[in-house]
């Protein structure tokens, strides 16, 4: 046999030993699928994995290491064919806001798939500032999937899933139908990854629960919410909802709520009228009472995850919250008349980025009840637009998802910045926006010379730029009544770096305070020189988000002022150009 021969016989034995031992692992090994991690809590966390057998014992196995050494175990738990061979497994007594890699035991084996390994974060316990990401609408058959590298490669805290999962739209009896949806999605290459790569929380929309504009009257209700209890690493599932998958947690002093709009929903054909319900009156009771807790609780930001749009002109039959207006004008008055000004809408199901200010989204009769609302969709389905208008976007598009930084230094105010983003270009719209538990609080009922009751000023802002050495922004504003009101003016420029703005601001601005005669009432241009202890706590006491640190030089004044017409101006007393946000409290 000549040498080229011999060479050529080695590489095939070679090869057919690396291919035989390639195939041996694949057939030897014990799962169906990928795994993936929610249920998160400062100290626990649930992890969950399909396998192809009965009765094998499976552990799951944490360490804040990579190679998973040290490592703690956490179960077992035997694989049974009623619940199709998944297994979910809690870890307890863990660290918060840490980072923790996963693997499993099977029969005794440590696997090494690369589906069976991941890692989540712990939650923070208490005040924190952290990086939620969120999005929805993945249809894994399309053909671009770089929307969960880019998740990926953000490396969030959390991620959110808004709904539609898959679009198998599967209306069956048969858990099997259901469990193989949920196999293809966490088979699929790009989005197992991801979601391996961060613990999340995930709620249904219409493809991924029964089908196209499901509601509580498909046939595969029952079996669908089966299944997901099943297959999904989810919160506890509200017991007083009525069976619809309604879930709520807690991440630092953010409160998240999830709804369910399809499995206890009424079609949106029926004619409107006051019983007609999209949440099912079980779950709409469920989701008021966590709105007042969570007020109640203090939490400065309550966030609750609406699977479809809820800014949209009624119209009977749509499947938006227009189709429901009757319902969705009783949850914003229920919201204005509790005093409830801290809650922000996640939502998908429209296949665009947008956001809006409050100025669209306002349903509760006569007004009062603004929401900011974020939409942030498709991670891999093609663009589309509904409802609207907003205030910025809508943007129609695939690879699309969102990004919500929160910063919290531990006052009743916290910063929010909402980035919508589409893989491969960046920002595509940003939206800063504050936060306060204690704006339940800041709308103070006045009594009037005629003995009616009027509302009290809240706040009023405006951000601004000064593009010229020299040019001032004015601020206008009239006290009303026949009492002095305590008043906070601020002047922000550094500070503003807390919204994302490092450059173009206001280095050192100056403010002064005029009386309609035109008479100073008062100036600062240092906010922290003398009075920063006091100030800081008329900032917590009116829900103004804290300043970064007393020598930012930014400035504020807190006086009472009588009845009249007053004017704010500000510049830079440094010469300078850029942004600047000049606001006016009323403290309680």
């Amino acid at each position: 046999m000549s040498p080229s021969s011999r060479l050529t016989r080695i590489l095939v034995i070679l090869y057919a030993l690396a291919f035989g031992a390639k195939l041996e692992a694949q057939i030897a090994s014990p799962f169906v699928s990928g795994a993936w991690s929610g249920n998160v809590t400062p100290t626990s966390a649930t992890v969950t994995i399909r396998l192809s057998t009965s009765g094998v014992a499976v552990r799951l196995v944490l360490s804040t290491n990579s190679t998973l050494a040290p490592a703690k175990f956490f179960g077992a738990v035997t694989t049974t064919a009623n619940k199709g061979d998944t297994v979910s497994i809690d870890a307890f007594g863990l660290d918060p806001n840490t980072d923790y890699f996963y693997g499993f035991e099977v029969a005794g084996v440590l696997r090494t798939e690369l589906f069976s390994r991941g890692r989540f974060h712990t939650f923070p316990a208490g005040a924190a500032s952290f990086k939620l990401a969120f999005g929805g609408d993945s249809d894994f058959n399309h053909a671009d999937w770089r929307g969960f590298d880019a998740l990926t490669a953000e490396r969030p805290m959390f991620f959110i899933h808004l709904g539609d999962l898959h679009y198998r739209d599967t209306n069956t009896t048969n858990p099997a139908d259901y469990r193989a949806n949920y196999d293809a999605v966490l088979s699929q290459p790009n989005q197992s990854a991801f979601f391996r790569s961060v613990g999340m929380a995930y709620i249904w929309d219409d493809h991924d629960s029964m089908g196209n504009d499901s509601n509580g009257t498909f046939t595969g209700v029952a079996t669908a919410r089966a299944v997901y209890a099943e297959r999904v690493p989810h919160y506890p599932i509200a017991s007083n909802a009525g069976g619809a998958i309604a879930q709520s947690f807690t991440i630092g002093r953010v409160r998240v709520i999830m709804t369910d709009l399809r499995s206890a929903s009424e079609p949106g054909t029926l004619p409107e009228s006051p019983s007609k319900t999209r949440l099912g009156a079980a779950q709409k009771a469920w989701f008021k009472q966590e709105l007042l807790s969570a007020r109640d609780a203090g939490f400065p930001l309550i966030c609750w995850v609406s699977s479809d749009p809820w800014i949209d002109p009624p119209l009977l039959g749509n499947d938006t919250w227009a189709g429901w207006q009757t319902e969705r004008t009783e949850i914003a008055n229920f919201l204005r008349d509790n005093r409830i000004k801290n809650l922000v809408i996640l939502s998908g199901d429209m296949h665009a980025l947008a956001y809006d200010d409050g100025t669209h989204s306002d349903y509760a009769t006569g007004g009062g009840a603004p929401l900011v609302v974020l939409h942030a969709a498709a991670l891999s389905s093609d663009g589309s637009v509904k409802g609207g208008p907003y205030t910025a976007g809508p943007l129609p598009g695939s690879i699309q998802y969102g990004i919500l930084d929160i910063t919290d230094n531990g006052g009743p105010t916290i910063l929010c910045r909402f980035t919508g983003k589409r893989a491969s270009e960046g920002a595509k719209l940003t939206f800063a926006f504050t936060a306060s538990a204690a704006a339940i609080d800041t709308i103070i009922p006045t009594t009037t010379s005629n003995g009616t009751t009027d509302r009290a000023l809240i706040n009023i802002s405006s951000r601004g730029r000064i593009a010229n050495p020299g040019d001032t922004q004015i601020v206008g504003f009239v006290v009303g009544g026949r009492s002095p009101r305590n008043i906070l003016l601020r002047a922000v420029g550094p500070s503003l770096a807390a919204f994302g703005l490092l450059t173009d601001i206001v280095t050192r601005p100056t403010m002064t305070l005029f009386q309609q005669s035109g008479a100073v009432v008062a100036s600062n241009d240092d906010w922290g020189v003398a009075d920063a202890g006091r100030l800081t706590t008329v900032f917590d006491r009116a829900g103004a988000f804290r300043f970064l640190s007393t020598s930012s030089h930014d400035a504020a004044l807190y006086l009472s002022l009588a009845p009249g017409a007053y004017t704010m101006q500000a510049f830079d007393s440094m010469g300078g150009t850029g942004n600047i946000l000049l606001e006016v409290y009323e403290v309680p």
